[in-house]
């Protein structure tokens, strides 16, 4: 007998057969090589590295806390940011998906229908994209707060707003927040720097007005944090109110007359005029007991700190000092989500930030120059 003879058609079977394999596993390795190459892929890949580099003084020692505490946890949380990715990513498509079929539908009865439900479904989408991670995010700002607080020495950390010694109504009086329709308080730190106590807020405030349709708009009047720092000395009620200019300093001078301080306190340097008008109960004593340059150093503390907005409100009375701070972010807010979580470096430097600026302003009022920690 001869050897077996190969049917024609069992042979081309077997080459297509062959074929369709190798585009296979060059399907996989395509497929392989751009999961290397996506966002998602590096983004699982950066949970292991989780490092914090120590650039401020105040900071030493914070890279061995981060390891021990922060990174674990972080880690932990990038699967679960992910997995908030992926899931809105599935409703989204599924948002699109049923967008598009009602929109065709409604073009079927008339051409200009399909803009009502794209409208709807696009804003769907643009809720979806936005909330994605704000549970995620939530839950990092909540546990990371305290962490770092505690980092600090005699520093404490509450969710709550100041319950003893602090008074709305005091700081209302003296110029430092305003009167709005709305305002929150917290979370608050007590703590101390230099032997010196000082209580810190975050405080918001608005107002809340309608439109010529009847909706209701919130007005932003003040965002930011409210510190109340204990002085070592007896000081006279002295108020550093904004200058508005000589025709509106007068009219404002009339609004706040029952409030106002009656004794105009002159600062030495003419730069200083331009931005506060100070006022004082006492004219001999807070020219005795306040520094010539304190203007100064208050001045160059706000540009660092507010920004754009010159002017900050602060008062001294008796053993208190008062400032409030117009912060261009949130205070201590931990604005991460979209971003692997192994590059929340510069909102944990930002937050470390924050917590010292008590520190900050204890060493303007007892050093004749600035000791920044």
């Amino acid at each position: 007998m001869g050897p077996p003879r190969h049917h024609p058609r069992i042979d081309l079977a077997e080459r297509d057969f062959r074929l369709d394999q190798g585009r296979e596993r060059l399907d996989l390795w395509l497929a392989s090589s751009r999961h290397l190459s996506s966002p998602f892929y590096q983004e699982s890949q950066s949970i292991e590295h989780f490092t914090f580099n120590e650039r401020e003084d105040y900071e030493k020692g914070f890279a061995k806390l981060y390891d021990q505490e922060i990174a674990p946890y972080l880690r932990d949380k990038e699967t679960h940011r992910q997995a908030a990715i992926t899931r809105s990513k599935r409703w989204i498509a599924l948002v699109l998906a049923i967008t598009a079929f009602l929109a065709l539908q409604a073009y079927k009865i008339d051409p200009i229908l399909p803009i009502f439900p794209t409208f709807f479904g696009l804003m769907g989408v643009l809720f979806l994209y936005l909330s994605r991670t704000g549970k995620v995010q939530k839950e990092i700002t909540q546990t990371l707060r305290p962490i770092l607080c505690e980092f600090f020495p005699d520093t404490e950390y509450s969710d709550l707003a100041p319950t003893t010694d602090f008074s709305a109504d005091t700081l209302r009086g003296l110029n430092i927040i305003p009167t709005a329709d709305h305002s929150n308080f917290g979370p608050s730190i007590t703590g101390a720097w230099r032997d010196t106590p000082y209580l810190l807020t975050k405080a918001s405030f608005y107002n809340e007005r309608r439109d010529n349709d009847g909706d209701s708009k919130r007005e932003r009047v003040f965002s930011g944090i409210i510190l109340q720092i204990d002085c070592v000395i007896d000081m006279p009620t002295i108020v550093f109110y904004p200058d508005f200019g000589k025709t509106m300093n007068k009219l404002y001078g009339w609004a706040t007359r029952n409030k106002r301080p009656d004794h105009k306190l002159t600062l030495p340097d003419p730069e200083i005029e331009k931005v506060f008008e100070v006022y004082t109960d006492d004219l001999d004593e807070a020219n005795a007991r306040l520094s010539p340059d304190f203007g100064t150093k208050l001045l160059s503390f706000s540009r660092d700190y507010q920004k754009v907005k010159k002017h900050i409100s602060a008062a001294f009375r008796g053993r208190k000092f008062y400032l409030a701070i117009d912060l261009p972010h949130d205070f201590m807010n931990f604005d991460v989500g979209n971003r692997p979580l192994s590059e929340a470096n510069e909102a944990i430097h930002k937050a470390l930030s924050d917590i010292m600026i008590p520190c900050k302003i204890i060493d303007i009022l007892l050093d004749p120059e600035p000791e920044i920690p």
